[in-house]
C-alpha cells in the first residue's frame, strides 16, 4: 500500500497526516485495492455497503439507473474522494444508487470493522471522518434546496447568485463544465444550455465558456423568489 499513501494525502479522511503516518495506518486498517475497467460497476443499487471506498486514480460516477435504461449522474468522484461513508454505519446500509468507473479506476476499500478500530484509536482520523460526514450533509442540504426549486431558470439563478456572493463580483469564474453544472442542478445539459441562451437574450446575463457576467442582479433575485 506504500504506492497509495501519496495519493491519500489529498483525501479528507487522512488530512493532517504525512505520508509515513498514512502508510502506518493503511497497515493497521487492512486495506485492499481493486482496479476497474471503464464502465465497470463497482457497486449496484441495493448492494450491501460493508466498506468505505476511496478513489486512488481514475473517475467514479454515482448514478441513478432507471428501468428504461436511462442514466442520471448525480455526482462524479476523483482521486482522494470517498464513497459509502454516509451509509456504512446506517441501519439502511445498502447503496441507494449505483457506483460506476467511468475510466480505468483504482479504488481502495476499508472494512467497517477496520474503520471502527481506526476511529477509536486515532483521534485525527475520527475528527476527519466526522468532518467528512458533515460536509456530505451540507452538500445534501444544498442539493435538496436545488431540487425544491420549481424551474430550470430558478436553479440557474440560485447557482449564479450563490457564486456572486462567494466571489464578490458580478463576473463569475466557474471550474464546472456545462455537464457538471447540469448535474449539480439535477437537470439535462441541453435544457441548461437553452435556458442560459434565453437569459442572455433577455439581457439578464452574459457568458463565454467558464465566465459568466450577471447583468441584472435584482432581476435574478426576482426570478428566484418567483
Amino acid at each position: 500500500m506504500k504506492e497509495y499513501a501519496k495519493s491519500l494525502e489529498k483525501c479528507i479522511l487522512f488530512r493532517h497526516l504525512n505520508e509515513g503516518n498514512i502508510q502506518s495506518l493503511l497497515r493497521v486498517l487492512e486495506v485492499k485495492s481493486e482496479t476497474y475497467e471503464k464502465e465497470s460497476v463497482i457497486a449496484f443499487e441495493g448492494d450491501k455497503c460493508t466498506t468505505l471506498g476511496i478513489v486512488i486514480s481514475g473517475k467514479v460516477e454515482l448514478q441513478n439507473i432507471y428501468p428504461s435504461g436511462k442514466v442520471a449522474t448525480l455526482t462524479t468522484l476523483g482521486p482522494g474522494q470517498c464513497f459509502g461513508e454516509a451509509i456504512l454505519f446506517s441501519d439502511q446500509d445498502r447503496y441507494p444508487i449505483s457506483t460506476v468507473a467511468k475510466v480505468k479506476t483504482t479504488v481502495i476499500f476499508i472494512e467497517k470493522e477496520s474503520i471502527m478500530h481506526g476511529l477509536t484509536h486515532h483521534p485525527i482520523l475520527l475528527n476527519n471522518f466526522l468532518n467528512m460526514l458533515s460536509n456530505k450533509l451540507t452538500m445534501m442540504n444544498r442539493k435538496i434546496k436545488i431540487l425544491s426549486l420549481d424551474t430550470i431558470r430558478q436553479k440557474v439563478c440560485n447557482y449564479l447568485l450563490k457564486e456572486y456572493k462567494l466571489q464578490g463580483s458580478n463576473m463569475i469564474q466557474t471550474k464546472m463544465s456545462r455537464k457538471d453544472m447540469a448535474e449539480h442542478m439535477s437537470i439535462q445539459r441541453p435544457s441548461l444550455s437553452r435556458e442560459l441562451i434565453k437569459m442572455k437574450e433577455e439581457g439578464l446575463i452574459d457568458f463565454d465558456k467558464s465566465t459568466f457576467k450577471i447583468l441584472d442582479v435584482d432581476a435574478l433575485e426576482d426570478e428566484l423568489i418567483g
